[in-house]
C-alpha cells in the first residue's frame, strides 16, 4: 500500500485508464450505459489502477493497486483490500489470485475518472477493523546482551545462647548458603550449596543444585542440563531430577502478551476522538476514522473487571461502550502453546545429601495449547522406574464470570492402577471472588514423586519419615468480598487434605481487613483445624504508618498456648547503600517472647544483627549477606544478585547512580558502581546525576537501558571525560563581531564538528596545542581561524575573541 502520492509516470497512467476503467465500473453495477464490447472504445484488455480509495465517502489517505479486467470488474489482491479496509473472502478468490470487488457481500464500488479514485461502498461486516493497540510503546524487543564474567552469592549467619557478652564461649556455630554462577553467551552454569559447624550430623558441605541453562529468545525454549524441577499443570506434581530439560519459556519475550486479553470492538460512523478506561483509569487518548474498529491489548491484569471505551464526534455526540471481563492465567492466546519436557533420575534427600539419586531413569512431558481465546488444552505423560502416567485437561472461559478446568489422568505400576480426577472454579461477582478445587484419587494412583521418593528415612532409624503417595483427596475453597462500608475486605477459606494413609486435616481460616486514616489498617485472622480441637489461632490489632519507612503495629494473639499482647515497631530498609532498618517486637504473655534487630545496607553487602529473649533464654544472632561479582575486567563487592546486575561506569568519583529512577549508589573512587537488582531480558533503565561530576567532564549521555541476559551482568559506559580536551571557544569574525548564530565549523585536524551560538561561542572538542577551524557561514561564506589550547584541570577552559578570517 502507497500512502496518498503519486510516482512519477504514475499521473499518465492514471489519467489514460480512468475513463475506462469508471465505465467499466459503472457497467458493472448497473450505473451507465456501456458500449457494446464490439466498440472500439469498449475495454478489450486488461490494466492496471492506481486509485485513492474513499469507503462510504471517508477517505482512506491510501492510493490501492487494482486491475480492470475485460469485463469491467475491478480485482485487487487480498493483501491490498486489508490495507484498504475490506475483509478478503476465500470464495471471492479467482484462479489468478486476484479477488473481484463485485463478489463481495454488499460491496459496491465506482471509479471516479475525474478525481482519479475509487469509490466504494461497504457494510461494517464487510470492512476490516482499525485496529488501535493500547499497549504501551516501550520500543518493541531488544536482543538480550551476552557477555562473560561470574557471580558469587553468600549468606553467612552466626548464633549464640546467651547475652552478649557470653557470646564466645556459648558460639552455636556458623553456618552458610553459597549460590555461584559464571555465565556466558553460551549460557549458564549455576553451583549451590550450604556449609555448617553447628550440627555434626548435618553439619559440613552439602552441595544443592549444580545446572547449566541456555535461553533461545527467538523461539522461546530454554535448556537446562544438571539438577531442575520437572515442569507440570495445575493437577501434577513437579519433582527435583538430576538430567535434561526442554521448556518453553515466556519470560524470554516480556513484550509478549500470552493471555487471551478480551477486545473492544465497535463503529465510528464519522471520524471521531477515542478514550479507553480500564478499570475506571483512563489508558488511552487517540482518534478513530469513520468505520469498524477494534481495541486490542487492554493493560488489564487477571482477575475480574470492566472496560470502556468513549467515542466523541466533532457535534459532541458520546458514545460509551462497556465491557466487563475476567482475565485467568488459566488461559493461554489462540495458538500459543507451553510445553515441558525432562529425562533424568529423580533426587532424594535435597538439602540433607549431595548426591542421591534414584538408580532408575525415569521421564515426564506437559503440554498447553490454547486452542482458542476461550479453549485451553493440557496432556500430561510419565514414565519409568515401572509407572505409566497419562492425563489429559481442558481451562475454558465462562466469560465474565470467570474460568473452569477438568482433567482426569490413570496410572499403572505392575499391579497397582488407579485414577486422578481433578476440577477448579474461579469466579467474581457483585465485587466478590471465589476459587473452588477439587482432586480425588481412585484405586492405587501413582506418580513419579511417589514411586521414586522414599518411604523411610535412613537418617533418622526406621520410623515414618513422610507419605509420598498422591492424597485420597484435597479440596480448597476460598471466598472474598468488599464489605458494605469502605475500604474494608472479608476473605474465607477451607482447605481439606486426605492423604493416602487415611490421615485427615479441614482447617478453616477467616480474615478481615479495613483500611482507615493515613493507609492505617485494622485487621483481624482466626484459623481452626476442625479434626484437631488443639489447633486454632487468632490474631487482631491496628497497623499504622508513620513516614520514613516507619510502621508500628499491635494486637492480641490467642493459641493453644495461651494469650499474648504483641507490639511490633519496624523501619524498613531501601536499596540505596547507606540504608538502614530496625525492628523491636515485644509479646507478653504466658512465655515472654523480646527480639531487636538491626540491619544496614553497605556498599559491600547487607548486615544485621538481632538479640532474642524466649522466656529465660536468650540468644543472640548475627549475619551478612552480599555477592562477589566478576565483569568487565574487574572484581566488585555488593549486595546480594538474585537475577542480573550491572557496572556503572560513571568516569568519575562520587556521581549518583539511580535504578528504574531510585537511587541505588555513588561510585567508588574509580567511578564504578556495582547495581545488583537488574531483571534479565526485561528494560532496565540505568541513570546518572551529572551534578557532581566535574565543571570540565564531557558528558554525552545521562541514561541507558540494558537488557541483559540470564542472570548475566552488563557494563554500563556513561563515557564520561574528565579531561575531555575541549573548551568554549568565542568567533569573530575580522572586524570584531560575533559570527552568526547557526554557524557550523569543524577542526582541519580530525572530524570534530561544533554549532556557533549565541555570541558567537561553540563548544570545541578534540583540541590540540594548536588548531585550525574551519567554519561556514549561514551567508554561504566560509573563514578559517587559528588558536592555541591550554587545558586547565577542574576548570572550563574559555578562549575569547578567536579571529575567523
Amino acid at each position: 500500500m502507497r500512502r496518498l502520492r503519486f510516482r512519477p509516470g504514475v499521473e499518465a497512467a492514471v489519467l489514460l485508464v480512468g475513463f475506462s476503467g469508471s465505465l467499466a465500473c459503472a457497467r458493472a453495477q448497473g450505473l451507465m450505459d456501456i458500449p457494446s464490447p464490439t466498440d472500439t472504445k469498449a475495454v478489450t484488455t486488461e490494466r492496471s489502477l492506481q486509485l485513492n480509495v474513499m469507503i462510504n465517502e471517508s477517505p482512506v489517505n491510501l492510493i490501492g493497486s487494482f486491475q480492470l479486467r475485460p469485463d469491467g470488474s475491478l480485482a485487487a489482491t487480498p493483501q491490498e483490500l486489508r490495507e484498504i479496509g475490506l475483509i478478503p473472502i476465500d470464495n471471492a478468490i479467482g484462479t489468478d489470485g486476484l479477488i473481484r470487488l463485485d463478489r463481495l457481500p454488499g460491496v459496491s464500488y465506482r471509479v471516479d475518472e475525474a478525481n482519479q479514485m475509487v469509490r466504494i461502498t461497504a457494510p461494517d461486516a464487510a470492512r476490516a477493523p482499525h485496529i488501535i493497540d493500547v499497549r504501551p510503546q516501550t520500543g518493541g524487543y531488544v536482543a538480550p546482551q551476552r557477555s562473560y564474567g561470574g557471580v558469587l552469592n553468600y549468606t553467612l549467619f552466626a548464633s549464640s545462647d546467651g547475652a552478649f557478652w557470653r557470646y564466645l564461649r556459648s558460639f552455636q556455630g556458623l553456618s552458610g548458603a553459597f549460590d555461584g554462577r559464571v555465565f556466558s553467551p553460551y549460557g549458564t552454569f549455576s553451583q549451590s550449596a550450604i556449609a555448617s559447624t553447628a550440627s555434626p550430623e548435618l553439619g559440613g558441605l552439602t552441595r544443592l543444585d549444580s545446572s547449566w541453562a541456555y535461553s533461545d529468545t527467538e523461539s522461546l525454549i530454554t535448556y537446562r542440563g544438571g539438577d531442575t524441577i520437572s515442569g507440570g499443570l495445575s493437577w501434577t506434581r513437579s519433582v527435583r531430577l538430576g538430567g535434561v530439560q526442554v521448556q518453553t519459556n515466556f519470560a524470554l519475550r516480556p513484550d509478549l502478551v500470552t493471555l487471551p486479553i478480551p477486545a473492544l470492538s465497535g463503529s465510528a460512523a464519522v471520524p471521531s476522538t477515542l478514550d479507553v478506561y480500564t478499570q475506571n483509569v483512563k489508558t488511552y487518548t487517540g482518534s478513530v476514522p469513520a468505520g469498524p474498529f477494534q481495541v486490542t491489548n487492554l493493560p488489564i491484569a487477571t482477575g475480574a473487571g470492566t472496560a470502556s471505551v468513549v467515542l466523541n464526534d466533532a457535534l459532541g455526540r458520546q458514545i460509551v461502550t462497556t465491557l466487563p471481563f475476567y482475565v485467568s492465567s488459566q488461559l493461554l492466546k489462540e495458538g500459543l502453546y507451553d510445553f515441558s519436557a525432562e529425562l533424568g533420575f529423580a533426587r532424594r534427600f535435597y538439602g540433607i545429601e549431595s548426591n542421591n539419586y534414584d538408580a532408575r531413569p525415569v521421564g515426564s512431558a506437559s503440554l498447553r495449547y490454547g486452542l482458542t481465546n476461550w479453549l485451553t488444552l493440557e496432556g500430561h505423560a510419565e514414565g519409568g522406574a515401572g509407572l505409566s502416567n497419562g492425563g489429559v485437561g481442558a481451562a475454558f472461559s465462562l466469560g465474565a464470570l470467570g474460568a473452569a478446568s477438568l482433567a482426569v489422568a490413570g496410572s499403572q505400576v505392575g499391579d497397582r492402577a488407579g485414577g486422578l480426577f481433578n476440577a477448579s472454579l474461579e469466579m467474581s461477582f457483585w465485587g466478590a471472588s471465589l476459587y473452588v478445587r477439587t482432586q480425588r484419587t481412585f484405586g492405587n494412583y501413582d506418580d513419579i514423586a511417589s514411586v521414586t521418593a522414599p518411604i523411610l528415612d535412613p537418617k533418622f532409624g526406621n520410623s515414618s519419615f513422610f507419605s509420598a503417595l498422591v492424597p485420597k483427596a484435597l479440596d480448597q475453597v476460598t471466598f472474598s468480598m468488599p464489605l458494605p462500608f469502605e475500604r474494608s475486605n472479608l476473605n474465607l477459606s477451607y482447605t481439606q487434605l486426605e492423604s493416602a494413609l487415611g490421615d485427615r486435616n479441614r482447617i478453616v481460616g477467616l480474615s478481615f481487613s479495613r483500611n482507615f486514616f493515613r493507609d492505617s489498617t485494622i485487621f483481624a485472622t482466626a484459623f481452626k483445624d476442625i479434626d484437631d480441637h488443639r489447633s486454632f489461632g487468632v490474631f487482631a490489632g491496628i497497623s499504622v504508618p508513620f513516614g520514613n519507612d516507619v510502621t508500628v503495629s499491635t494486637g492480641v494473639q490467642s493459641g493453644p498456648t495461651g494469650t499474648s499482647v504483641v507490639t511490633d515497631a519496624m523501619k524498613s530498609e531501601r536499596l540505596e547503600t547507606g540504608s538502614y532498618g530496625a525492628r523491636v517486637r515485644d509479646a507478653e504473655g504466658s512465655t515472654p517472647n523480646r527480639s531487636a534487630t538491626a540491619s544496614y545496607r553497605a556498599s559491600f553487602g547487607r548486615v544485621e544483627a538481632g538479640v532474642q529473649q524466649y522466656g529465660s533464654n536468650t540468644r543472640a544472632t548475627a549475619q551478612i549477606d552480599g555477592s562477589i561479582a566478576f565483569a568487565g575486567g574487574g572484581v566488585f563487592f555488593g549486595n546480594r544478585i538474585d537475577d542480573a546486575f550491572a557496572v556503572v561506569n560513571a568516569g568519575a568519583p562520587n556521581v549518583a547512580v539511580q535504578y528504574e529512577n531510585r537511587p541505588v549508589g555513588v561510585t567508588d573512587s574509580r567511578g564504578l558502581l556495582l547495581v545488583p537488582y537488574l531483571n534479565s531480558y526485561q528494560k532496565n533503565k540505568i541513570s546518572i546525576d551529572p551534578r557532581n561530576l566535574p565543571v570540565d567532564a564531557d558528558v554525552p549521555r545521562t541514561r541507558e537501558v540494558v537488557v541483559p541476559a540470564d542472570r548475566s551482568g552488563v557494563v554500563v559506559n556513561f563515557g564520561i571525560s574528565e579531561t575531555p580536551k575541549a573548551a568554549l571557544v568565542t568567533f569573530t569574525d575580522g572586524k570584531g563581531k560575533p559570527l552568526a548564530v547557526g554557524a557550523q565549523g569543524h577542526l582541519e585536524s580530525g572530524k570534530q564538528t561544533f554549532v556557533i551560538g549565541y555570541d558567537g561561542q561553540g563548544y570545541v572538542q578534540g583540541l590540540t596545542d594548536q588548531n585550525i577551524a574551519a567554519i561556514d557561514l549561514p551567508d554561504g561564506g566560509s573563514c578559517r581561524a587559528a588558536f592555541g589550547y591550554a587545558p586547565k584541570p577542574g576548570e572550563q577552559v574559555a578562549i575569547k575573541d578567536v579571529v575567523c578570517e
